[in-house]
């Protein structure tokens, strides 16, 4: 028996030194992985355009898309402020002075259809983290406010996330139930549908990470399995506010002492995933240095403002475009006209650092306003209305316009009614045309009708050669009538007058 016991510790001993030699290869192959280049500058993605921002204002809008890249010029990794602190964190500095943008957006990088994002972010549900912190929320509150802020951070078509609960109860089932959602709305109706914490919940946290890359690592080859065969990049989140915790009630076979630990760690090192520990709590309550083993990267934070920047921290890697849309200081696109708009964009990382992008330029015509590229979408719209409320005072030029239009107007009435009174003057004032009268007696004449005979004025000519009322007097004629209208006209019969009443045939 004591040599059969003998022989079995031998054994074991073997076996204990076999998997730390294992463990230590596979860490060192982990380390052996390139780091991610580092972001250096900011790109900008094609050319800024004109933004017509009306009727929130009638100024001009420029917006552009950057990237963060790094020194080669390619795209590089960044870890962004909230969706809610992004449009802050940004200058953007030109003729008139540093302007803050009024939207910042999220879109797919330049890259991003070369990398599929795949996140499995875990919380702890134990009886603990109803515990509350300095600021009266617990633990569980603090945890769901945090991870909002990171899924409104997703980028749509590129990331996958899944969120899900564990402690010691269903551990196995829960987890590799996993629903990787690729829409940002699918991922926060999993937030809202977290259980929460009971006092019964213990931590099951070997178990929670050592299925957790499996459900990940199946979640990659499903990927692969639809053609999504490069730019893979998986991550696992852990967040715990405690440590390993099975007692009896608990699942059976769940991962336990030493030997779980073992066992856990070795499935994070074999899979060279990216695996993300955060303690969330009292530092006295968490298990450090299992978290450690158990992790990649290890993050401690005491409260939700840690926590929230662990969470940044441990963002995905794909590089991000960003839509900056600011106000300009001209009041139209009018004023534009000549000028040379150039726009130097900067970003205030997290950590301290300022990256710089090179100056982004409006091309404008010299002598003409240039037109606006696109509208402003409807969350542009709102973004502007809610910061910069005085902006909403466009109605001096609205006002200005309409005066305009009321002048041009007026001018188009006294063209219409005045101007024919100065080329049309005589007819304007009753005053016969004499070119007129002469068509009317010469269609007159050409008809058989002797020009003599006149009912409105009564007067009788009968002589052909004679000017009206020049005809002398008859027996037989009634003597002529002349009316008080009636005008004496004496002109010459020049051969070649264009004034002749009276053609001789």
């Amino acid at each position: 028996m004591r040599r059969s016991a003998s022989y079995v510790g031998m054994v074991r001993s073997a076996l204990g030194v076999a998997a730390a030699g294992v463990t230590l290869c596979l860490g060192a192959l982990a380390q052996a992985v390139p780091a991610a280049p580092k972001p250096t500058t900011l790109h900008a993605v094609g050319q800024p355009v004109l933004v017509d921002c009306a009727p929130v204002t009638m100024s001009p809008c420029m917006s552009a898309v950057v990237t963060p890249a790094a020194a080669t010029g390619m795209p590089a990794p960044v870890q962004l402020p909230p969706a809610a602190q992004l449009a802050s964190a940004f200058r953007v500095t030109g003729p008139a002075g540093d302007v803050t943008p009024f939207y910042a957006s999220l879109g797919a990088g330049p890259d991003a259809a070369d990398h599929t994002n795949v996140v499995l972010l875990m919380i702890d549900i134990s009886g603990s983290m109803n515990d509350k912190l300095a600021n009266g929320q617990t633990r569980f509150e603090a945890a769901k406010s945090a991870i909002a802020q990171f899924v409104d951070g997703m980028q749509e078509g590129s990331d996958r996330i899944a969120i899900v609960p564990f402690e010691s109860h269903n551990v196995v089932s829960t987890i590799h139930g996993a629903v990787y959602a690729s829409r940002k709305s699918d991922a926060q109706d999993q937030l809202k549908a977290l259980p929460t914490p009971a006092s019964k919940n213990n931590t099951a946290l070997y178990q929670a990470v050592f299925t957790g890359e499996e459900s990940l690592h199946n979640e990659v080859e499903s990927l692969r399995h639809e053609g999504v065969s490069t730019g893979v990049q998986p991550h696992l989140i852990l967040m715990t506010d405690g440590k390993n915790e099975v007692l009896p009630g608990d699942d059976p076979q769940l991962l336990n002492g030493d030997l779980g630990l073992q066992q856990a760690a070795a499935q994070v090192h074999a899979s060279h995933m990216d695996t993300i520990g955060i303690g969330f709590g009292d530092r006295a309550q968490i298990d450090a240095a299992a978290l450690q083993r158990l992790s990649t990267r290890f993050f401690y934070a005491a409260d939700a403002t840690q926590l929230l920047g662990a969470l940044h921290v441990s963002r995905s890697a794909v590089s991000h475009a960003i839509t900056l849309t600011w106000l300009l200081p001209e009041n139209s696109r009018v004023a534009l006209a000549g000028r040379d708009q150039q726009w130097v964009p900067t970003l205030r990382m997290e950590e301290g650092s300022t990256l710089t992008g090179e100056p982004l330029r409006l091309l404008v015509p010299a002598t003409a306003p240039p037109v606006f590229d696109r509208k402003a979408s409807a969350d542009e719209l709102n973004t502007l209305y809610a910061t910069r409320p005085e902006v909403n005072s466009g109605w001096a030029l609205v006002l200005t316009h309409g005066l305009l239009y009321v002048a041009a107007a007026l001018l188009l009435l006294l063209l219409w009614f005045w101007v024919p009174r100065l080329i049309w003057a005589d007819e304007m004032m009753g005053v016969p045309d004499r070119k007129q009268r002469w068509r009317s007696e010469r269609a007159a004449t050409e008809t058989g009708l002797r020009p003599g005979v006149k009912a409105a004025s009564a007067v009788q000519v009968r002589s052909a050669s004679l000017p009206e009322g020049f005809a002398p007097e008859t027996a037989n004629s009634s003597p002529l009538q002349r009316s008080a209208a009636q005008v004496t006209q004496i002109q010459s019969r020049g051969e070649f007058s264009r004034t002749r009443l009276n053609v001789d045939r």
